[in-house]
C-alpha cells in the first residue's frame, strides 16, 4: 500500500478538500469520495470529476483511479460540501474500503 498517499487522501476525504494529481498524460481535479481496495486488490480512488481540463474529453462523473497511476498529488484549499449523485458509501466494487464520505 502506499501510505504516504493514503494519509494525504483520507485527510482530504475526511476535510472535503479537492485534490490535483497527474494520471496518464492528463492532470485531474476531483472531488474524493472513497478509497479502497478493488476486486483485483488494487488500492484506489472514487472520486467525482467536475469536468476534465483537456479538449479530448470534458465528462463529468465517477471515476476510479488507481493508486499506483497517480502522481503528484496535492491537496487544495478548495473544498466541496455535498455527496455527488449517485455516490455508494458500500461500493459493491470494492473488496475492502479504507475511508469514504
Amino acid at each position: 500500500m502506499y501510505s504516504e498517499l493514503l494519509d494525504e487522501l483520507s485527510k482530504a476525504v475526511g476535510a472535503r478538500l479537492l485534490i490535483r494529481f497527474d494520471y496518464g498524460d492528463e492532470t485531474y481535479t476531483v472531488e474524493p469520495h472513497l478509497i479502497g481496495q478493488d476486486q483485483d486488490n488494487q488500492d484506489c480512488l472514487c472520486a467525482w470529476l467536475d469536468g476534465k481540463k483537456s479538449a479530448s474529453e470534458a465528462t463529468d462523473g465517477w471515476y476510479t483511479f488507481q493508486f499506483t497511476e497517480i502522481k503528484n498529488m496535492r491537496l487544495l484549499n478548495d473544498r466541496f460540501c455535498q455527496q455527488r449523485p449517485g455516490y455508494d458509501p458500500y461500493n459493491k466494487c470494492m473488496n475492502r474500503i479504507y475511508y469514504r464520505l
